[in-house]
């Protein structure tokens, strides 16, 4: 049960962005349907467009998690790999700052749309209660740096860039159908 526990919350965000990038595409879907048949309903648009917002923001806590958001690093690639890895510690402590004041005001911002309440035109939904994937999203994505952080530098394990390993899968495919090849000639 522990195992399950962790691997599902060190998945979290994965779940979370299929089951909204599933819910989403249908309701494209179901739009473009109906307006093929002359019917369409007004609250698709809007309840796509918060889903579709929902999914970018969780989708770069899980890449973030993966360590698989697009970053510049050529600048380190000249440098020792220790000196290198300590200039990406200090860009992710930059990155840190930006996601925590991001959760700060996010949340601010919250509270001001609960003290203030506006709704969502079509839906007639509280937008503060829309808007908190922004605090959340900007705090998990915090936490998220913070782990892969401790995971390189206090466990001592490197994390496969997800990129590089699909690179080298395709690699040994490709190795294996030519070898393969070169046995049938």
């Amino acid at each position: 049960m522990k195992k399950f526990l962790i691997a599902f919350f060190d998945h979290f965000e994965s779940y979370l962005c299929q089951c909204l990038l599933v819910f989403f595409v249908s309701v494209v879907f179901m739009q473009i349907i109906l307006r093929f048949l002359n019917m369409s309903l007004s609250w698709t648009e809007e309840i796509a467009r918060f889903a579709f917002i929902w999914f970018i923001l969780f989708g770069a806590c899980y890449a973030t998690r993966l360590c698989a958001l697009n970053r510049v690093t050529v600048q380190f690639m000249k440098f020792p790999k220790k000196v290198g890895d300590y200039c990406m510690l200090v860009s992710d402590c930059v990155w840190l700052a930006f996601c925590v004041i991001m959760a700060w005001y996010g949340y601010r911002a919250v509270m001001d749309l609960e003290e203030f309440p506006y709704f969502t035109p079509a839906l007639d939904w509280d937008l503060g209660k829309v808007y908190l994937v922004f605090p959340l999203s900007f705090a998990l994505m915090a936490i998220r740096i913070v782990q892969v952080n401790f995971i390189k530098f206090v466990l001592k394990q490197e994390i496969a860039d997800p990129d590089q390993e699909s690179v080298k899968e395709s690699q040994n495919a490709l190795n294996a159908e030519e070898k393969a090849e070169g046995g049938q000639a």
